[in-house]
């Protein structure tokens, strides 16, 4: 893992500094180039934003690119999401806001949806203003939509922002499927900086970092954990670590209570 300390390496390698607000690589529009070839692929600039060429077929322009760079780009599609172009091909990837929305509503939240009512919701709980703040921020950026922030009085400042929409819940259930069972990792949309997103905000309902005894010898060791009743969603965070982040895993279950538990050390 490197020299330094451990808190530092697990920073590094997983970002688990304060959430990013940006696509961490931005270029200004002096540095976007006029053409660019990725592959089969070539991006031009025209007047109206960028135009994707492969061979004399235009596959379409877009208004604006998040990222150019010799061997990949990425070119803003609508609802923050973004269109990942590779020498391998193109795919449609999650921007980060977007992927710590699904993150969120993964751990501690849900989206519903009655088509007979109609009644559509997209609600995230936690106890913690600097989350709330977050989620909202993202709900923001992605639909333009203010979520509202309701007290549990049950709960000790425990607070709900709920926020009824239904194109963000259409939009959302694409990715995740908490309307109708457990959440999933919307591995085929995550690229890097969107993996880094929706682990962050996933970890902050249902996992976190410490110092645990070690099996192996006396003393403890700092690692991260993820907990879920929702084995095979664990399975698929194992999956995504490995590829994204060459972090490896180990998953064991709680029998009393029905909880997995997964570490990484």
């Amino acid at each position: 893992m490197g020299s330094g300390r451990r808190e530092s390496q697990f920073e590094d390698r997983f970002g688990l500094g304060g959430p990013v607000d940006s696509f961490n690589t931005p270029c200004s529009e002096a540095e976007k180039p006029d053409q660019l070839q990725i592959g089969d692929y070539r991006i031009e600039k025209v007047e109206d934003g960028f135009a994707l060429r492969k061979g004399n077929e235009t596959l379409g322009t877009y208004g604006e690119a998040a990222l150019l760079s010799p061997d990949r780009a990425l070119l803003k599609l609508d609802k923050r999401m973004l269109l990942e172009v590779t020498p391998e091909g193109t795919r449609d990837v999650l921007s980060p806001p977007k992927g710590g929305i699904i993150g969120f509503i993964s751990s501690d939240g849900s989206i519903a949806f009655n088509r007979e009512k109609p009644a559509y919701q997209v609600r995230f709980g936690s106890k913690s203003d600097e989350l709330l703040d977050k989620f909202e921020e993202f709900m923001k950026d992605v639909y333009d939509v203010e979520p509202k922030r309701y007290q549990h009085k049950d709960r000790e400042h425990f607070f709900e922002s709920i926020k009824g929409s239904k194109e963000a819940v259409e939009d959302l259930n694409k990715y995740t499927p908490k309307a109708t069972g457990d959440w999933n990792v919307p591995s085929d949309y995550l690229d890097k900086e969107s993996a880094r997103m929706f682990l962050k905000c996933f970890m902050s309902g249902d996992g976190n970092i410490g110092f645990y005894p070690r099996s192996d010898r006396p003393g403890r060791r700092l690692e991260v954990r993820f907990y879920s009743k929702n084995r095979k969603g664990l399975e698929e965070i194992a999956d995504l670590l490995d590829r994204e982040f060459d972090m490896t895993t180990r998953i064991y279950d709680e029998t009393e209570e029905g909880v997995s538990t997964m570490e990484i050390s």
